[in-house]
């Protein structure tokens, strides 16, 4: 099949949806840092949807931060690609068109630094992942210790991680003396406006001291929430949706077919008319956040570790499991539903209820593996507050026993970015290593007062997950 380009629409599936704007004439408005399968699922479908309905320049200029992966496949294809979602009843096909160009931080650090700081330039968004902010044990403030933020204070005009190639991004547009930007992140980080704003803020008073009075008068960091399930992507997935264009599509994408998105609203810039693409703009995101981030992600993490010590592959796999499933909505109904502060209007029954609806979707194949990484990373932001007031009979503790042994007693590959740290643990017999890998989640005296109980609970439960397996230990 001949290669999706600008050239080659006319040959696609009549049933494809097409972008109604000119995609030759509209601009840049928008720069992504972290331009992933999920930001090209989500923002850029928002964005793609805004400018069919209203127009407007908001092209996407889109940044990877280290590999050249995603510029491979989109920039021979004039940056087009599809994202197919479905359900197992319903599915639909959209080609999108409102990334434009796609540039690798590592090779072209001016060319990225040039379309931070451009006029045309009024919103910087990100989808980095936790670890990307480079914050220290309050997970909040920057790490100075961090590899990354080390090597970005020593040279930085060469930065390495995502909060240097900002600053520096943003430092040239105070040079110019261009207008005022709104940051946005898009990552699972509670109040993640404020996280991204005092991390820059920090990095910004040590590597350019000049630029903090002006950070503070010409950006605004926005909190959002972005809730959308996007999987890895397959060479099966990828051949079947290039089938069903008609054309091969190297940078196919396929999700579920729900999407939300809801955005503090705190701009310092123009925005695209995301509001009539279903973006919800509220004054206060703190509640609809901490929903999120306490029970679909968190119930996540719980699917991926248990899923894996049960030698389960995907998530439906998990929760279609009478045992594992019954665990996961005890999980929920008992741990993290009563620990949430819902807003008057929100239905939390239905949203639980839709949750694990969209957990049993057989048409994703979202890996449990996919979702386990990084998590000493996601465990301080999805589990902790809840551990902290977590009793005896907590099944969050369950799930946190089941991290702990899958790191320390198994096998199982282990993708965080404290891999080196968790795979020497992992070698050691002595007692002290639990509170050692605790402490690399941040679960530590000072973050969890009852530090002594929650470490006998875990070594209780690890014998029994060594006796009877992870269906044992979810049983009782």
């Amino acid at each position: 099949m001949p290669r999706l380009t600008e050239a080659s629409l006319g040959e696609l599936s009549v049933s494809v949806e097409l972008p109604t704007y000119d995609r030759d004439s509209i601009e840049a408005g928008i720069v992504h840092l972290g331009i992933g399968a999920f930001q090209r699922a989500h923002q850029a479908v928002y964005t793609d949807q805004a400018m069919s309905l209203s127009g407007g320049n908001w092209g996407i200029i889109g940044v990877s931060l280290r590999s050249d992966t995603v510029a491979r496949q989109l920039l021979p294809q004039d940056c087009l690609y599809s994202v197919l979602s479905e359900d197992g009843v319903e599915q639909s096909l959209r080609l999108v068109g409102s990334v434009t160009q796609v540039l690798v931080a590592p090779t072209q650090l001016d060319e990225v630094v040039s379309a931070i700081a451009a006029e045309a330039t009024a919103i910087i968004t990100l989808t980095i992942t936790e670890k990307g902010y480079c914050t220290g044990p309050d997970g909040h403030s920057l790490d100075r210790s961090n590899p990354l933020i080390e090597a970005d204070l020593a040279a930085p005009e060469a930065p390495r991680s995502a909060i240097g190639l900002l600053a520096l991004g943003l430092r040239r547009r105070q040079s110019l003396g261009n207008s005022p930007v709104t940051v946005i992140s898009c990552d699972n980080v509670a109040a993640n406006g404020q996280v991204i704003a005092c991390v820059l803020k920090e990095y910004t008073e040590l590597a350019f001291p000049e630029l903090s009075a002006w950070l503070q008068n010409n950006t605004s960091c926005p909190s959002s929430m972005v809730d959308r399930i996007v999987p890895a992507s397959t060479e099966a997935q990828q051949l079947r949706q290039s089938q069903m264009l008609g054309l091969t599509d190297c940078s196919a994408i396929a999700t579920e077919r729900f999407s939300q998105w809801i955005i503090e609203d705190n701009f310092c810039s123009p925005r695209p008319d995301w509001r009539a693409a279903g973006v919800q703009y509220v004054d206060n995101i703190a509640p609809y956040e901490e929903i999120k981030l306490r029970l679909l992600n968190a119930s996540h993490s719980a699917i991926a570790y248990c899923g894996l010590l049960a030698g389960k592959e995907f998530v439906d796999q998990v929760v279609t499991d009478r045992q594992l499933g019954e665990f996961v909505e005890t999980l929920m109904n008992d741990d993290l539903m009563p620990a949430l502060n819902v807003p008057s209007d929100f239905d939390l029954g239905a949203y639980k209820s839709q949750l694990l609806a969209r957990f049993r979707n057989p048409c994703l194949g979202h890996r449990c593996e996919q979702i386990a990484m990084d998590g000493s990373e996601k465990i301080g932001h999805r589990w902790l507050p809840v551990l902290q007031g977590s009793g005896e009979n907590s099944k969050l503790i369950v799930a946190l026993a089941a991290w702990c042994y899958l790191v320390l007693y198994t096998d199982i590959a282990i993708s965080d970015p404290k891999e080196a740290q968790l795979l020497q643990l992992r070698t050691r017999r002595d007692d002290s290593r639990l509170r050692e890998l605790l402490a690399c989640a941040r679960v530590t005296q000072r973050t969890v007062t009852s530090l002594d109980s929650l470490c006998r609970q875990i070594e209780q439960k690890i014998d029994k997950l060594a006796q009877g397996g992870i269906l044992a230990l979810v049983s009782i």
